[in-house]
């Protein structure tokens, strides 16, 4: 998957689960959900068990990784590919269980065709703006 060189990471800190919610040095904030990282590497064992050591996560030297400890370090690289992946994946099954289109979806939300598809096809990070307004979308049809 080409696109954007992931940027360095300006902030991070633990969410639910586990998941970290980065803002890239360009002001923009991803949640990335590491559990699958970390239960790929045995070196992330404490991580996995300890709610109080997860949260310690801290942004490494120069931003390029989260880091917890000199042992346990995630690239912004990684950090970048996850939510790149994650955010494709997150609108479409949002666009999905509305039963949109793709054109439909990006017109309901002010967002043009052009970007909606970056996005879904995970070469475009997926803005918090478009999130907050597919719950908006949510709420509007709930009510």
């Amino acid at each position: 998957m080409s696109g954007p060189a992931a940027p360095g990471i300006r902030a991070v800190r633990a969410d639910a689960g586990r998941t970290l919610v980065v803002t890239w040095k360009g002001g923009a904030e991803s949640p990335v959900d590491v559990a699958s990282h970390l239960a790929r590497f045995a070196i992330f064992a404490p991580l996995r068990r300890n709610d109080a050591a997860f949260r310690q996560v801290a942004v490494g030297e120069w931003g390029w990784c989260a880091h917890w400890s000199e042992d346990m370090e995630i690239s912004s690289d990684t950090l970048w590919r996850l939510a790149l992946a994650q955010g494709s994946t997150w609108l479409r099954a949002w666009r999905d269980a509305h039963g949109l289109t793709q054109a439909e979806a990006a017109g309901a939300l002010g967002v043009s065709p052009r970007m909606w598809r970056y996005y879904e096809a995970g070469t475009h990070l997926l803005p918090k703006t478009v999130r907050l307004a597919c719950a908006g979308f949510d709420a509007q049809k709930a009510a």
